[in-house]
């Protein structure tokens, strides 16, 4: 079993700073949260720094995340594409993010956001049942799975895109039928992202 790859260096997180604030009005405290991990058996570093979290439709919020690669060979930072979240708060206000707040693939009305993050638990288990007749989808079809991204099908149908423990990639289509949301389609994946 290969050894956990070394944390993060006092050199790479200063280069981190200087990067950022080259780029950023940092004005308050910059709080990135750095992950080591390893790709293909070489150290990758990354940096990840959320917005602040905006109130949309109620109890919808959304925040905006940047993320950040570290180039060993070349000592420096590179930004990624930036990434939208929103989850449901539970609270009065949305500045307690959740655990694993819910990745925003494509452009969805607020609205619509809202109600598939509140159904998607019933959402999933009336999927379930065209998981079983989806050959890619059928042996998972059975384990736990936690909400980690919405996005639009090609057909233009809203998708909530399901994470099993072991990696693995649900991506439900659901449709409109009268007033309530239905499971329309499954497509699944092994390995996830």
């Amino acid at each position: 079993m290969a050894a956990p790859p070394a944390p993060v260096t006092d050199k790479e997180q200063a280069a981190f700073f200087d990067f950022y604030s080259a780029s950023h009005a940092t004005g308050g405290l910059l709080r990135p949260q750095f992950a080591v991990t390893s790709v293909k058996g070489r150290r990758h570093v990354s940096a990840t720094v959320d917005g602040p979290a905006q109130r949309a439709v109620l109890p919808l919020c959304r925040q905006a995340r940047e993320a950040f690669d570290y180039d060993a060979k070349a000592r420096r930072w590179s930004a990624a594409a930036p990434k939208q979240l929103v989850w449901v708060h539970h609270g009065s206000r949305c500045d307690a993010q959740p655990e694993t707040p819910i990745e925003l693939l494509a452009p969805l009305p607020d609205m619509e956001m809202l109600v598939l993050i509140q159904q998607h638990p019933t959402l999933l288990n009336n999927a379930r049942l065209l998981m079983a007749g989806n050959t890619s989808c059928a042996p998972a079809r059975s384990r736990g799975y936690r909400l980690r991204a919405l996005d639009r099908a090609r057909d233009g149908l809203p998708v909530l895109v399901f994470e099993n423990d072991i990696g693995e990639e649900a991506r439900i289509a659901v449709r409109k039928s009268r007033n309530e949301l239905v499971a329309w389609s499954a497509v699944c994946t092994a390995g996830g992202r």
